[in-house]
């Protein structure tokens, strides 16, 4: 990965150029401010620099907008008391001496159960297994509900892949495969519908081009709404 800078007004704009097996250009400005660019193998120098250069003001006016952001949730202790999300609310941990090691949610609280309530490893571990059985649970049903606008393009029903991802929500592939993001889980409920129609989108059309954007908007009409909501979302997915 390579590192330039350029200046944009009385900016000093830092991009890292990620070189993959993929066709097109692409930007991404990240929550913690970095700009990546990707291109594929065969891209020369110069179409690098005039996609940078022409994105210069959408990747300055996206940095000026992650700035304004308020300050991420430090790093997670996973201790009783502190605060955890899940589909968009926020719950108080408490951590339970039990023989049985099982997580409960009721009424404001995450339950931990746990025979070692002082080890903090183990109770990470117990919730980040809770975490990901609600999200695969929660991401197929979602699935089932807007797979079937979609039956009319004479594609099989993807299969949910769940993992942790460091940039992105969501992401599909030819193989018919969605990986969704766990940390989606925490996210209001809106906003995981949102990125399912994204990807569902996306195996009808690879690219954001203007067919992809016409199909998502007709599945998901408040979809630039609700993408905001998500790049508001600050909430930190420490592991």
């Amino acid at each position: 990965m390579l590192t330039e800078k350029i200046k944009y007004g009385n900016r000093i704009i830092s991009y890292s150029v990620l070189i993959s097996n993929r066709k097109t250009l692409g930007i991404t400005v990240t929550p913690d401010k970095q700009v990546i660019v990707r291109c594929p193998n065969k891209a020369s120098r110069e179409k690098v620099n005039k996609l940078i250069q022409r994105k210069l003001r959408w990747i300055s006016n996206k940095l000026s907008y992650f700035e304004s952001m308020p300050l991420k949730i430090p790093a997670r202790k996973f201790i009783s008391g502190e605060t955890h999300y899940f589909l968009g609310r926020q719950y108080r941990l408490k951590i339970v001496k039990s023989p049985l090691e099982d997580v409960k949610l009721k009424g404001p609280y995450i339950f931990v159960h746990t025979q070692k309530g002082d080890n903090k490893r183990i109770v990470e571990l117990l919730l980040d297994n809770w975490y990901k059985e609600r999200a695969f649970k929660n991401f197929n049903k979602i699935l089932n509900i807007y797979f079937p606008k979609f039956k009319k393009y004479d594609i099989h029903e993807p299969k949910i892949v769940i993992k942790k991802m460091k940039i992105r929500w969501g992401s599909c592939n030819v193989n018919n495969r969605i990986s969704l993001n766990q940390e989606l889980i925490k996210t209001p409920l809106i906003c995981i519908k949102y990125v399912i129609a994204h990807e569902l989108c996306h195996l009808i059309h690879r690219n954001h081009d203007r067919a992809y954007y016409k199909l998502l908007s007709s599945i998901f009409p408040d979809w630039e709404k609700t993408k905001n909501t998500l790049d508001k979302i600050q909430y930190c997915f420490n592991s």
